[in-house]
């Protein structure tokens, strides 16, 4: 099955993540008013992260839980299992073809994702954002 064949005969969803946020279920429409309700909780309740930089993702994730070397045996292990050092590489990775922007399938999948796409920009700027708190729970001694 081609990327196309999936885009415009298997894909029955949209905005996945607004209408999951929002806590509307599959195949309900969503609006813009699901899309402010799903960065509401996101801005309020999350510390965000990025596939586009999983690295420093992780690191946030664990600063903010108090997970490090000192407190868990088996950080290290696990860190270099995900992120390289192993030899193996990177396992948390998985090879898809690359659609680039322009692509009808990505075209396609862009308009009827628009609000997933607007939720995902906004998680961008947090991401930025939110760099000064995490370098707080950073220096802050352990307890």
């Amino acid at each position: 099955m081609t990327i196309l064949d999936w885009v415009h005969n298997h894909n029955s969803d949209n905005n996945h993540m607004v209408k999951k946020l929002a806590g509307k279920v599959q195949l309900m429409p969503a609006d813009g008013m699901d899309l402010m309700r799903a960065k509401k909780t996101v801005w309020q309740r999350m510390i965000v992260g990025v596939m586009e930089e999983m690295e420093e993702s992780v690191y946030r994730f664990n600063t903010v839980l108090g997970i490090n070397a000192k407190t868990e045996k088996k950080y290290n292990k696990c860190m270099k299992q995900f992120f390289g050092g192993s030899g193996k590489g990177n396992i948390n990775s998985h090879s898809h073809p690359k659609i680039e922007k322009g692509h009808p399938a990505w075209n396609y999948l862009a308009e009827k994702n628009q609000l997933d796409i607007e939720l995902y920009e906004m998680v961008l700027e947090l991401f930025e954002q939110q760099r000064d708190l995490i370098d707080s729970y950073a220096r802050a001694p352990l307890p």
